[in-house]
């Protein structure tokens, strides 16, 4: 009997061990399981902060290609690094852009960034017509924390790029009056009677001198420059000429190509000089003077560009003001650049009128507003008229802000100072005694002093009104202008009339006793301004294509 129990115990002992074991293995395959589990969600959890963070870091490329945007020259197509068949062929070098601007360097790669935690590769192209940035942006997460795979994420966005109101002056042709004629023998630029200039003159003909007609410099601030690439003539009777004997007041400079002349343009040319040595009224500084007189590039328009301006000006037949505005048959009686509006322009009507244009983004791209009880002109972007426009009475131009207004106290920034160039196929005119003034952005004023333009309140580098005509200009007696003009043809200024601000002209005729004053080098130009190329934009809000 208790050899029996004690066998029946035995066998109980070994079947407890067998369970025992049993229930071992199943909790140590439960541990292992919920350990693997443990590890493979953390796994999951670590790829998947990888893909937030991969994210980040790609938006993060966009703000470093927006950063480079608006730093930089963003209508260079080489500063976000094309790639592919975007690439221009001079990536590995490309030029200066504007001219006398920081080398860009090799541009063939895309832009890396090592950024915490990852890298991120960017590159862009430009669409320049519609002034578009395609920028796509590939943030890589590095770390791996549970041996999960590194992870990516590529974002595709557009970047639309709104042109500044004032880009920088990079045509130095914009610092001068300058007369293109080159027709020989004769007097391309004649300065009669009391006409007294104090302004920088280049012609690339010859410069005469009649009466007491000169040309000097009367603020060392404001220096004068003086281009003649052919002679400068003292025609009979003359009596004055290059600065001021007495008081002393001699030109900062004086590159006469030609050499100087008495009595007629055909008479030979001899090394200009002064009282003692010489008998010429040549009263220039120390090391001014030089025979060495280079050509100096100036804007010249094609059919092309009239129809590309026709085309493209934020205000035209093509660009209709808002509802409420002018009729778009003030800028054209139809839809091609022929010159055919019968009837000019009138800029300053007795009543007033309105014109607002803006970009898909609803930001003000064009504004042409009068006023006609204030006399307040507020501008912005480009207007083409093809026609001919006449301006009557005083004007006293400002600007507006993206927003289209003109908040009291603007400083001149984003164009509020007045902005604007008018592309005109016909004539532009100025009536006698009318008055063209522009703004003082130091104090928001208008640059007017009671009949007449105050010279020294105009704030030339923010307020800037420039008239583009295929035909002539003509500024009639007694008149002020402030601004900038550019002509095809003739410009033509009354007696008594004074213009302040630069002339690009082929020819130019001046009346009796005119005054043209000097500008400092302007540093910048309104947008659209001929021969000046868009350097400064700002990057809009980022458009999202993928990601």
């Amino acid at each position: 009997m208790i050899r029996r129990l004690r066998r029946t115990a035995a066998d109980e002992r070994g079947f407890a061990l067998v369970i025992a074991l049993a229930v071992t293995v199943v909790f140590s395959m439960t541990v292992i399981t919920v350990i693997e589990a443990a590890r493979s969600n953390s796994r999951a959890s670590d790829m998947s902060k990888n893909r937030v963070s991969a994210y980040d870091l790609a938006e993060a490329g966009i703000s470093n290609a927006n950063a480079l945007l608006t730093a930089k020259n963003p209508y260079d197509q080489h500063l976000l690094h094309p790639q592919g068949q975007y690439q221009p062929a001079d990536c590995a070098n490309p030029p200066a852009n504007p001219t006398g601007a920081a080398l860009l360097g090799n541009t063939c790669s895309p832009l890396t960034y090592t950024l915490d935690g990852g890298s991120v590769t960017v590159w862009g192209w430009l669409n320049t017509s519609t002034a578009n940035w395609t920028i796509t942006s590939t943030g890589t997460v590095t770390r791996n924390a549970f041996a999960s795979q590194p992870a990516t994420k590529t974002l595709t966005v557009v970047v639309h790029i709104r042109a500044r109101a004032s880009q920088q002056n990079v045509t130095p042709a914009w610092n001068y009056v300058f007369v293109k004629d080159t027709t020989s023998s004769i007097c391309n630029i004649t300065l009669d009677q009391t006409t007294a200039l104090t302004s920088s003159v280049y012609t690339e003909g010859n410069l005469c001198f009649k009466n007491s007609a000169s040309i000097s410099e009367t603020n060392a601030a404001d220096p004068v420059l003086l281009e003649v690439r052919g002679k400068l003539v003292w025609l009979s009777g003359a009596s004055k000429g290059v600065g001021q004997s007495s008081p002393l007041q001699e030109l900062t400079s004086a590159k006469i190509g030609g050499g100087c002349a008495i009595g007629a343009v055909t008479n030979a040319g001899h090394t200009c000089q002064r009282p003692p040595t010489g008998s010429d009224y040549f009263y220039v500084k120390s090391g001014g003077y030089t025979s060495q007189a280079d050509a100096i590039a100036s804007p010249s328009l094609t059919t092309t560009d009239w129809d590309n301006y026709y085309q493209t000006s934020t205000i035209s037949r093509l660009s209709p003001c808002a509802a409420g505005g002018l009729t778009s048959t003030n800028f054209d009686n139809d839809t091609t650049r022929n010159t055919s509006l019968s009837t000019a322009f009138n800029l300053t009507p007795g009543t007033n009128y309105t014109c607002q244009t803006t970009n898909a983004n609803g930001f003000v791209i064009g504004e042409l507003d009068w006023d006609a009880s204030s006399h307040i002109l507020s501008v912005r972007g480009t207007v083409f008229i093809d026609g001919s426009v006449t301006i009557n009475g005083v004007v006293k131009y400002r600007g507006v802000n993206k927003y289209g207004t003109h908040p009291s106290g603007s400083d001149g920034s984003d164009g509020l100072g007045g902005m604007m160039v008018m592309y005109v196929s016909g004539t532009v005119s100025l009536s006698n005694s009318g008055v063209f003034c522009g703004w003082n952005t130091n104090n928001d004023t208008a640059a007017y002093s009671g009949s007449s333009c105050d010279f020294n309140a105009w704030t030339p580098g923010t307020s800037m009104l420039m008239f583009i005509a295929q035909g002539g200009v003509t500024l009639n007696q007694s008149s002020f202008f402030q601004g900038a003009i550019f002509s095809e043809g003739n410009v033509s200024l009354g007696q008594s009339a004074q213009t302040e601000g630069p002339i690009i002209t082929n020819t130019l005729t001046l009346g009796q006793s005119v005054q043209l004053k000097p500008l400092p080098g302007l540093a910048d130009l309104p947008l659209g301004a001929p021969g000046n190329p868009n350097t400064s934009g700002y990057p809009e809000q980022p458009a999202y294509g993928s990601g």
